[in-house]
């Protein structure tokens, strides 16, 4: 199939209408759509404390574990 001048013209200019009218206004407010980097670094310390308190009822545990142990023993 071969366009003509006229059908690749027509095709440009609905190609060009249907983004204009469909991805422009989607880009317009993508900014405030993303993360910011203070949004990312709040949610990086959220984590690693989360983390820290998991690592450390895991230590719990094993003390837990190893007084256990030992009344058992005894």
């Amino acid at each position: 199939m071969t366009l003509t001048k006229t059908d690749e013209k027509t095709l440009a200019e609905f190609f060009a209408n249907t983004f204009r009218e469909v991805v422009l206004p989607a880009l317009e407010d993508m900014e405030a759509r993303l993360a910011s980097k203070e949004d990312i670094d709040r949610l990086e310390r959220k984590l690693d404390a989360h983390q820290d308190r998991m690592d450390g009822h895991g230590k719990q545990l094993e003390n837990h574990e190893k007084r256990i142990q030992t009344l058992e023993a005894s």
